[in-house]
């Protein structure tokens, strides 16, 4: 199993709200409708961001996150050369701006705080774009973050007691080979609101635990972030 995990900016013709309310209720039913992507689909999710967090000094452009799940690589791009693919590609055309999306495929989550499978609880999730340390070599990044960072957030009970669920994605092999994206994976945080995201950064055991790890595999200055609703499942259908 594989993943799509894509940043969407809206097309510079949308207002948020607009952009908002035709992803909910025009293209992902739209996607959902489609044989070829329903026949090579596993599951597909929206992510919609945060009002509030569009007021953030540091406020990155995007206005969510589409994840999507593939059994290979292969599915996913035969999804998107498939014919009857066309339709969802014409309408992505007035709802994105393509010159600003960033995507990557990665490998299957890795969970390093399972938390409960229903998650409907859930307020707020942290979706981050993580990139190395400029002179840090891939594998040992991978290494790092997965056998060293997560088990730290995993291990460091007052951090651990905010989350509801923490999951690590690192970039496929293979997707290195693309130029256009200088990301290495993205992390996905579960919080029961987003007063629990900023309460878990409070913590003293933050900036003595986990704040001085960041950069000894991290670029820190690079990473992008957006605080998004709960997932809203296109399919399966639910």
């Amino acid at each position: 199993m594989i993943k799509l995990i894509c940043f969407v900016k809206r097309h510079p013709d949308l207002s948020v709200d607009e952009f908002h309310t035709r992803w909910r209720d025009v293209h992902g039913p739209l996607i959902a409708d489609t044989p070829a992507a329903t026949s090579r689909l596993v599951r597909y999710e929206q992510n919609p961001r945060l009002a509030r967090d569009y007021d953030r000094p540091d406020s990155p452009a995007y206005d969510g996150v589409a994840i999507q799940w593939y059994r290979s690589p292969r599915d996913f791009f035969d999804m998107i050369a498939d014919p009857g693919y066309a339709k969802v590609t014409a309408d992505e055309q007035s709802l994105l701006d393509f010159d600003e999306l960033l995507w990557m495929l990665t490998e299957e989550e890795e969970v390093m705080i399972p938390g409960p499978d229903q998650r409907h609880g859930t307020e707020a999730k942290l979706h981050c774009l993580v990139k190395r340390r400029p002179s840090m070599d891939v594998d040992d990044f991978h290494r790092h973050w997965r056998e060293v960072h997560g088990p730290l957030n995993r291990d460091t009970p007052t951090i651990a007691r905010h989350f509801v669920r923490y999951e690590q994605n690192h970039r496929l092999a293979r997707d290195y080979a693309r130029d256009d994206t200088d990301f290495d994976g993205v992390a996905v945080e579960w919080f029961p609101s987003v007063r629990e995201f900023f309460a878990m950064i409070a913590e003293p055991d933050y900036p003595e635990k986990i704040a001085p790890d960041e950069p000894e595999f991290m670029d820190v200055d690079g990473l992008r972030f957006i605080l998004t609703e709960s997932e809203r499942v296109v399919l399966p259908a639910i």
